[in-house]
């Protein structure tokens, strides 16, 4: 495999990773951290991300019960060992398909087809 091939996969699998730790903030759920809402109404906090929440529902600056990037609080950490783990999971996976063709390319030469 050239250099520029692997390259160009591991961009792949970066863009790949961030895309998918985007996109996983649609995965909310609620709790167990409490936040105040109004004087002294202490509710369950809404978050969003997977598998680690990264996105915290801001009380008093948003929407209630609605995640938005630009209001909400951000865990920079989060995020990152979100797009850690789903940056593994592409390269491992870039990897086996890559195998798994080479592998049936030397089948196919030896088979003469």
């Amino acid at each position: 495999m050239s250099r520029l091939v692997k390259v160009s996969l591991i961009g792949l699998a970066l863009i790949l990773a961030i895309t998918l730790a985007l996109l996983s903030v649609s995965v909310e759920r609620v709790g167990p951290e409490l936040v105040q809402y109004g004087d002294s109404d202490y509710k369950p906090v809404l978050k969003g991300g997977f598998p680690f929440a990264y996105l915290f529902d801001a009380p008093g600056i948003s929407v209630e019960r609605h995640l938005a990037f630009v209001e909400d609080k951000l865990s920079v950490v989060a995020l990152i060992l979100d797009i850690a783990i789903y940056f593994a999971i592409a390269l491992l996976t870039i990897r086996v398909a890559w195998r798994a063709c080479s592998a049936r390319k030397q089948t196919a030469s030896r088979d003469g087809r």
